[in-house]
Formats: C-alpha cells, structure tokens, sequence
C-alpha cells in the first residue's frame, strides 16, 4: 500500500507526519520506502540535495521498479528513501511510479506536499490519501476545499492556537481519522535529523492508519 500525506497547506507538519508514519511502520517490523516529492524529506534526513531521485526516474526513457530501487538510499535498517531529485517531475508518470511501488510488501510513504496539485499528483488504486493539517483557521479553510478528495484526515494540535480539535471536525463535517499532539520534542529531533528514530510517543498516534 502506499500511503501519500498531503498538507491542507504548506507548513502544516506534512513532511513531520510522513517521517511519524515511518516510524510507526518500522515499530511494527515492516520495510519502509519513503518517497520524496518536495525535497522535504530529504532535508530532514540529512541526505545530499543533489541526490538524483524522482525527478530523473519519471525523465527516463524507461520506467522500472528497478531503475527506481536503484535511486534509493538506505537512511536505517528496514528504512530506504527515494529521493525528489533535481529538475522537474513528470507528474504524468507518478501513476506509473505508484502501480510498482504499490505491488510490493512494503509500506510506501510520500511527502507529496500541499495542495490540490499535490493531491492530484497522487491519485491511484493503490495509493491511500491523508490530508494533513493544523489547528489554524488559514488550514482550515484550505482543508475544506481538499477533505472531500482524501481517505483520511490528521490533525496536528497544539494548545497555543485558538482553535480545538472539536473545531476543526465540526468545520470538516467528519471526525479526525488520527490527532498528533505536537510538542517540542518532535522539533529538536527534526532539528536534529532523528526524528524518524526519536519520535515513536508522538508516532503511535498514527499506529491505526497502517
């Protein structure tokens, strides 16, 4: 299966989220591919910005589950990240990249980033849509116009916003599928590059999705 966070908007948490996603998979013993469509990811792993990735594999003149294993980097044991790459993607051929990835026995995670182009660029049988949001009313009105399109909603709170989670649900007219408590722990580990192996207390919040 292959699960594709997607932000009601940028600075939500997303690239967060997919990273708790991970964590939650690698606890239950699966093999995890997180696939990165922003860079984001990357960044937060510490991996090299210049390593070829996505953008080359969907440039290529032949598409294989191979040719995009062999783009992958190894970030922990059981953990493999392909990353954005360098140079525009094709999202014409994203659908392609998702029907292999999707007929494997592994737990494919995509930071997809924000918005409907975001959100469109990962559409197949294969794939389950989350949206990924904040307590904040810019977000919500952002999720509002996406939340009909998506498999399942999570939300990030934090208690110095205004608005609850009660908020949030009855402004989307359905209940959150997972609520993350955000706290400063899970921004010293991303500050640190360890958050995909520091963050398991937050992760667990996610543990039902899989």
């Amino acid at each position: 299966m292959i699960y594709a966070y997607v932000g009601a908007k940028g600075g939500v948490g997303n690239t967060v989220t997919a990273l708790l996603a991970a964590n939650s998979a690698k606890r239950a013993g699966r093999d995890v591919v997180l696939v990165d469509l922003t860079g984001d990811l990357g960044v937060v792993l510490g991996t090299s910005p210049s390593l070829p990735g996505v953008a080359e594999w969907t440039a290529a003149s032949e598409l294989s589950l191979g040719a995009a294993s062999a783009l992958s980097v190894d970030i922990s044991p059981g953990v493999s990240l392909l990353p954005r790459g360098t140079g525009d993607i094709d999202a014409a051929r994203l659908g392609t990249l998702w029907s292999l990835l999707g007929g494997k026995p592994r737990v494919n995670i995509v930071d997809a980033g924000s918005g409907r182009t975001a959100l469109e660029r990962v559409a197949g049988s294969r794939v389950r849509r989350l949206l990924t949001m904040t307590c904040c009313y810019q977000a919500l009105h952002r999720a509002r116009e996406l939340v009909a399109d998506v498999d399942d909603v999570v939300v990030l709170t934090d208690t110095q916003r205004a608005l609850g989670l009660a908020d949030i649900e009855a402004a989307l007219g359905r209940n959150a599928d997972a609520v993350v408590a955000m706290d400063r722990s899970i921004s010293r580990w991303a500050d640190a590059g360890l958050l995909l192996d520091r963050c398991a207390k937050s992760a667990r919040s996610l543990d039902s999705l899989l």
